[in-house]
């Protein structure tokens, strides 16, 4: 019980150049990698999704309006149980590094400098809060978007896990799982 303690490490880092877009993800415990994904997705896995896709009945396709309200009925009766897993999910994250460095610019050299104003007003202030890099270069002459940005987040398993067990003793909840996986 005592692993609940220490954290989980998600990494993801974004490179966008021109047209093409590169970046990783990956999730870390106890510094032992886990689950790492580049992106774009490698050919061999796109394949396999499209696979799996081509599975599906048109039946499992077709639009039930009596399920949905079901549903609905069941996260009614549910929200306070996962109004509380969802605190416990905020609570138990932590931004550890925010990293955004962005090239911006737009048709017109006013609306770049007014949309990097807002990109400004928006970051120094949550700067306060927690650490975020944030470097915004306008550029005046053309049009383009380009950057790279890296996101550390550690998560804290414990509370989670016990406000999962905790709404999974729930009756409702158990009910509104059911009838999702069906």
């Amino acid at each position: 019980m005592s692993f609940l303690l220490i954290p989980l490490k998600l990494s993801l880092s974004f490179k966008k150049q021109g047209s093409e877009i590169y970046g990783q993800f990956s999730l870390k415990f106890l510094g032992i990698r886990i689950f790492s994904r580049n992106i774009p997705e490698d050919e061999k896995d796109k394949a396999k999704k499209e696979d799996d896709k081509e599975e599906k009945t048109d039946e499992e396709d077709k639009f039930n309006l009596k399920r949905i309200l079901k549903i609905l009925n069941l996260v009614k009766e549910s929200w306070p149980h996962i109004y509380r897993l969802i605190t416990a999910c905020y609570r138990s994250v932590s931004l550890e590094k925010f990293s955004l460095k962005l090239t911006l610019g737009m048709e017109s050299p006013a609306d770049t400098a007014l949309f990097t104003g807002y990109i400004w007003s928006f970051t120094y202030p949550l700067n306060a809060i927690t650490r975020i890099d944030a470097v915004i270069t306008p550029d005046f002459d053309r049009r383009v978007l380009d950057g790279d940005l890296e996101v550390d987040v550690s998560l804290k398993l414990i509370w989670i896990v016990v406000e999962v067990l905790r709404a999974f003793t729930k009756k409702p909840v158990r009910e509104l799982i059911g009838e999702m996986r069906r």
